[in-house]
């Protein structure tokens, strides 16, 4: 009566479907805790296990060595030789039992000692009665391990004299304590955990004899070597085997044991759990959760069990029974083939990771690969790779014409899909699919990965590129003066930074000026340069309709004015520019721009000095040496009148005023002639030099000569006003800082190579005044800039007879 109407069939089936669903994600979410449980579980029984094996073995082992070094010697054996040759000695019979007495205090808790005879010769303590509850040592018939409330080791050995000739055997008890308190030691495991220690089944019979520690104490008991459908882990243990399985025990409940051997001394141990014990907490917890489910559970069984009932049992039995016995057949079958195969996938993981460094190709990356995957895949003979990247096919010698099985990955660089991974097989060799996948998956994994770290090394290696350009360049200009030297190492450092040197080219355009370098040509091995005057119509910022192979541009600006640009041009089939190379061009513009704008101050700076050393001079020549010349004369119509008055004494003081006048005169107007240079603009540069050279002979009472070879006439004034300031301030040093006596300027033109000299015999200004080498070095630092100016190279040098020359050398071209 409920299917009378669709919608309500899918209400209902779909309300089923529902429920149906979240039973089974709580039903796998319960058997996943369980299995996690049974796991950890396992490793603590097993580590437990280890801990308890290891001390009741070494326990066990150091009792048997204990008795076997007592029976070895030498005054046990030296007293048994005397009684077995003379059964009446008393003192070898008082020695021996004074020894044997003396046993418990080496942990011995009895001891009796036989002659060849069997005859007992002497025995202390009690030994212990229940042999009965005893395991044989397989190793060591005459050994047990016997329980007498604790665990007791009864050893006997054989008394043999130097030539290995029995003379007798010694029987000895151990307590063994710390055997008898971890085998005991239960509680800490649960109320159903059991400890088992077992000997081998003799040959007669396949019960072993075992002691097995349980929460209410150690009994002693035979257990069944093996079982209908199996053999239990004891077994497993005996035969030299560890682990941790989930069976059924002797008792036939589900437990969780492990199993370790005793190597030493051939038992086997294992340390179990009752399964319902384990799983209890999680029962109790799911049980609350059942109770609520309860009513709804019941419901989806009346309503679905006349409706799917026999299907589900016929459908449910079938695939039961199939897919068990396809796991026995695949397990029974392939579990060594998949080992192997795992084995040959780790293998070939290891090779490729290990192989494919950051120094190989692309190329010879893939091969790597290519060469280690192959014999890692289930047919190696007959499968074929081919590896797709950024539009590159690299793949193996076989061809994949009649390939019809494929399996493929993709490769992914920075959340990007740029190739594939593809194996072929033929059409009579299948896939293992699943493994065979993550072996391909992981493989592009580790491709992708190292695809990535590839990138980032070029990446630092450009950035490197452009940081090293940089710097090259910042150390370059900072020592340049002339815009076209600037701009050829702007170029030479600039280009190899790009990411396609050979192919680049670039322009810069500044105050007029056009500076060029052509693209490398392989045939003359170096680059074209250029330099030209800007066309009206080239003026202005960079268009794409006039340069259409430019990839970017810079402008170049100085005082907030543009005064230029630099640009960078790329072949039509390569127009890719980095964001960092137009950064690097930005950068290179900005510290252009700090060169100029630091050119254009240091020129405003002498520009001003030139200024105000003209306005002193004009100062100095026509006001103060007028007013001065203007109080000498007075002076001497003064002494004019003073004489005729008859006083001779102020007469003389009007004299000397005169006097003193006259030279301050005469100093002015040589102050006037330094400072404001007439020569130069009136004869030309030979004269001033000329009338500097004079000058300094007469104020410093010196020698100081001018030579000139050949008839030298300097067009430019400028030219003509730095080089006469370059001497002027090299004398002046000459005479403050290095007391020279000497002075020889020079002045010389061969083959278009202008040079001026200026030698003293002083004591070398440089070295000399530490005092004032602030300001001596400023007057350096001028005459430097002022070389720089012209393109001129400016040295200052030792004579070999003494004092300093300064140099100053240019081409005159």
């Amino acid at each position: 009566m409920f299917f009378t109407r669709d919608d309500h069939k899918i209400n209902i089936i779909g309300g089923l479907l529902l429920l149906g669903l979240t039973l089974s994600t709580g039903i796998a979410v319960y058997s996943a805790m369980r299995q996690q449980i049974e796991s950890v579980l396992g490793i603590g029984l097993r580590a437990a296990l280890q801990g308890k094996a290891l001390l009741v073995e070494n326990q066990i082992q150091k009792g048997m060595g204990d008795t076997h070094t007592l029976s070895l010697r030498p005054f046990l054996i030296q007293s048994m030789q005397e009684l077995n040759a003379q059964p009446e000695n008393k003192n070898a019979l008082h020695d021996l039992k004074r020894n044997v007495n003396s046993l418990p205090e080496s942990g011995f808790s009895a001891a009796v000692v036989y002659d060849a005879k069997g005859n007992t010769l002497s025995q202390i303590g009690h030994f212990s009665k229940n042999v009965a509850q005893s395991i044989p040592l397989p190793k060591h018939n005459d050994t047990l391990l016997i329980w007498d409330n604790q665990f007791i080791l009864r050893t006997q050995v054989d008394i043999k004299d130097q030539e290995k000739r029995h003379i007798g055997r010694i029987l000895t008890e151990i307590k063994l304590p710390q055997v008898t308190r971890r085998f005991s030691e239960i509680r800490s495991i649960g109320k159903t955990g059991e400890f088992i220690l077992c000997a081998p089944p003799t040959a007669d019979t396949q019960a072993m004899a075992c002691f097995i520690s349980q929460i209410d104490g150690i009994k002693f008991t035979h257990l069944r070597y093996a079982r209908k459908g199996g053999v239990l882990p004891i077994s497993l243990a005996l035969n030299g085997t560890s682990g941790v399985i989930a069976v059924k025990d002797y008792r036939h409940i589900p437990v969780i044991e492990a199993y370790a051997p005793l190597h030493g001394i051939d038992l086997g141990m294992i340390l179990k759990l009752d399964q319902d014990e384990l799983f209890s907490p999680i029962n109790d917890q799911l049980m609350t959760i059942v109770f609520y489910l309860a009513g709804l559970i019941i419901a989806e069984i009346l309503l679905l069990n006349w409706f799917v009932r026999k299907l589900i049992r016929s459908e449910r039995e079938s695939r039961n029974a199939k897919e068990t016995a396809e796991q026995i057949s695949i397990e029974l079958s392939h579990k060594e083939i998949e080992l192997r195969e795992r084995l040959k996938e780790i293998t070939c993981l290891y090779e490729i990771r290990r192989n494919i460094g950051l120094d190989l190709s692309v190329d010879k990356a893939c091969q790597q690969i290519i060469t280690h995957l192959i014999p890692a895949m289930q047919y190696p003979e007959h499968a074929s790779v081919i590896i797709e990247l950024d539009g590159k096919r690299i793949s193996s010698a076989i061809s994949t014409e009649y390939m019809a099985h494929e399996l493929n990955s993709k490769i992914t660089v920075n959340g990007t899909i740029c190739g594939q991974l593809r194996v072929f097989y033929p059409q009579d060799k299948p896939f293992l699919a699943s493994e065979e996948q993550k072996l391909i998956d992981a493989i592009t994994s580790d491709l992708a990965r190292w695809l990535e770290r590839k990138k980032i090394e070029e990446l630092l290696r450009e950035r490197l590129k452009e940081i090293t350009c940089l710097y090259e360049i910042r150390r370059g200009i900072g020592m340049e003066s002339s815009i076209d030297n600037v701009c050829q190492n702007i170029f030479e450092h600039l280009i190899p930074a790009m990411q396609f040197p050979n192919m680049a080219s670039a322009v810069i355009e500044l105050n007029g000026w056009k500076f060029t370098i052509g693209k490398f040509d392989p045939e003359t091995r170096h680059r074209l340069q250029s330099k030209a005057k800007v066309t009206p119509r080239e003026t202005g910022f960079w268009r794409a309709e006039r340069n259409p192979a430019c990839t970017c541009c810079a402008l170049i600006y100085v005082n907030g004015k543009v005064c230029g640009q630099i640009r960078v041009f790329y072949p039509a089939d390569h127009p890719y520019l980095m964001v960092e190379e137009q950064n690097l061009i930005n950068a290179i513009a900005s510290e252009l721009e700090s060169w100029l704008e630091r050119k254009r101050l240091e020129q405003a700076l002498v520009l001003v000095a030139e200024e105000q050393s003209h306005t002193i001079g004009q100062e100095l020549h026509d006001n103060l040496g007028q007013e001065i010349a203007a109080i000498g004369y007075q002076a001497r119509a003064l002494e004019k009148q003073i004489v005729a008055t008859g006083n001779t004494s102020m007469a003389t003081v009007a004299a000397s005023i005169a006097s003193q006048a006259q030279i301050s005169v005469i100093h002015i107007k040589q102050l006037a002639q330094g400072l404001l240079p007439f020569e130069i603009e009136a004869n030309g540069l030979v004269a001033a030099l000329q009338a500097l050279a004079n000058r300094v002979s007469t104020t410093y009472s010196i020698s100081c000569l001018f030579s000139c070879e050949n008839n030298i006439i300097i067009q430019d004034n400028t030219l003509a006003l730095n080089l006469y300031r370059i001497a002027q301030e090299a004398t002046n040093n000459a005479i403050r800082h290095g007391k020279a006596q000497h002075i020889t300027l020079s002045l010389s033109l061969n083959e278009e190579l202008l040079c001026l000299s200026i030698a003293d015999d002083g004591s070398g200004f440089i070295e000399a005044d530490e005092a004032s080498q602030t300001t001596s070095g400023m007057g350096i630092k001028i005459m430097q800039y002022r070389a720089k100016q012209l393109g001129a190279k400016l040295s200052f040098l030792s004579r070999a007879e003494g004092g300093t020359e300064v140099r100053l050398e240019m081409r005159m071209a």
